[in-house]
């Protein structure tokens, strides 16, 4: 690493894009004392409006990746999600400070949020640490989806070595990160390159104090209901590559319990924070159609790849930047 390259690099991961981005772009310009920092935002050409924010953020590295779908945008959550993971890829791969964060552009960072992250990392011999995720939402399933997708990084909690963290608020190590690089080269999925970590013996951090605050745009409950679906499927996926057939199959037949399970767990986060379950209750019919949704893309997901599904042609190519 050279004299003049940053300690931090941030990458940026579209997912909405557009006003949402800049949101995320202008709320990591007004860091306060942050520690030198790059930011990232890697753009495909089915994003390609992307370019025209460059203006407007003449300290920010939009970085092209060409082509990487064959007829632009996937037209399904399943094919989004996957140029979601190739876009964080690439953005690692460009990275150049000594430690690298991950936020998506649905999440804006707290003006503390790059100091509190480097001084974390100076402080901890963790590999990576996750931060909090804060709620801006306020119809009703949104709030829904927030808890699905990050009931248990709302603060407040403590801090703690756990075995997961989001990759909309998570910043590691780069070294650490490159002795798995195999693992994210392509495609970057938390769970696999977390697991990854664990097996080479590096820990995980999950603290209050690198905070973002999320808030994605309104949609119709059954387009919400079909991204829960594929994104359930993208992770049975990860899981399904280890487990093997049985494994897969019995998870499959055990998919019924989930939703009940993973409601169980979001009653307990409410209750570790003191809201007594009354945010769960008033919106329990969405919240237990969105688990059911995801425990059936899970088990899909999981078989597609015991079975050898998840090695067929996807939308996206096989030519990394």
């Amino acid at each position: 690493m050279t004299d003049d390259a940053p300690v931090l690099s941030v990458v940026v991961a579209i997912v909405d894009g557009g006003v949402v981005l800049a949101r995320c772009l202008e709320a990591l310009a007004r860091q306060v004392d942050p520690p030198p920092l790059e930011v990232i935002v890697p753009y495909d050409d089915s994003v390609g409006a992307t370019a025209a924010l460059a203006g407007d953020h003449p300290g920010v590295r939009f970085v092209p990746l060409g082509r990487l779908v064959r007829d632009g945008e996937p037209d399904d959550a399943f094919g989004r999600h996957q140029l979601y993971d190739r876009r964080r890829a690439a953005g690692l791969r460009a990275a150049r400070g000594r430690l690298v964060a991950l936020l998506e552009d649905r999440g804006w960072p707290r003006p503390d949020w790059a100091a509190a992250f480097a001084g974390l990392h100076a402080a901890r011999p963790h590999a990576a640490i996750g931060g909090a995720i804060e709620c801006a939402a306020t119809d009703g399933l949104l709030r829904a989806i927030f808890r699905c997708d990050f009931g248990r990084y709302r603060p407040p909690f403590a801090e703690r070595e756990a075995g997961f963290a989001s990759d909309v608020n998570v910043c590691y190590k780069r070294e650490l990160l490159e002795s798995v690089r195999a693992v994210w080269a392509d495609r970057f999925q938390e769970p696999q390159v977390h697991e990854a970590l664990r097996r080479c013996g590096h820990a995980l951090l999950l603290s209050p104090l690198p905070r973002v605050v999320e808030q994605r745009l309104p949609l119709p409950l059954g387009a919400a209901l079909d991204e829960r679906l594929q994104w359930g499927r993208t992770y049975g996926r990860v899981r399904g590559r280890d487990g093997g057939r049985s494994l897969a199959v019995l998870r499959a037949l055990a998919a019924p319990a989930v939703p009940l399970v993973l409601l169980l767990r979001q009653w307990r986060q409410g209750h570790d924070r003191g809201d007594g379950g009354g945010e769960l209750a008033a919106t329990l019919p969405l919240t237990l159609a969105l688990l059911t949704a995801w425990a059936a893309g899970e088990a899909w997901g999981g078989l597609e790849a015991a079975l050898g599904g998840a090695r067929t042609a996807s939308p996206t190519t096989a030519n990394p930047t």
